[in-house]
């Protein structure tokens, strides 16, 4: 499964307001994130009715069971990896419009270029990376129906 849509900037502007708002720590395990800020699990700081904005077909919202903020600093990236030993699905909300394309490789090639609003939601077998970001990206990450 791989599909692209777009959400409601008023919608990313929620998002935005509960992550500026709300003190969030970064990881301190290892991650993919290379020159930027990811945060652990931060879904409890959204409500059902905002996840549901965000995913609100086929009842997916009620699945999602864990979301991290990636903020990118000057050449930040993604290393490649992908999900499959914790998800069946994941998405990428794309918080501004940015540069460094979020690429993915096997089974699928294509590259999403970050734009406000845009969501990605695919099958967690998919491998993907992102390229260096010069400008600051930033990204909701999402898991939805656990493994």
């Amino acid at each position: 499964m791989f599909r692209v849509s777009h959400i409601n900037k008023t919608i990313i502007d929620e998002i935005i307001y509960i992550l500026e708002n709300n003190n969030i720590d970064s990881v301190n395990e290892e991650t993919c994130t290379v020159k930027g800020f990811q945060t652990n699990n931060i879904i409890n700081l959204f409500k059902t009715d905002l996840l549901k904005k965000i995913l609100p077909e086929e009842d997916l919202y009620k699945k999602i069971f864990h979301l991290h903020y990636i903020n990118y600093n000057l050449n930040g990236y993604q290393k490649e990896h992908n999900h499959i030993r914790t998800e069946k699905y994941s998405f990428i909300l794309y918080l501004n419009d940015a540069d460094g394309n979020t690429i993915f490789e096997e089974p699928i090639k294509k590259s999403i270029s970050p734009e406000l609003g845009k969501l990605i939601f695919f099958s967690s077998d998919i491998w993907h990376r992102s390229e260096i970001s010069t400008n600051g990206k930033k990204v909701l990450v999402g898991a939805v129906e656990k493994i």
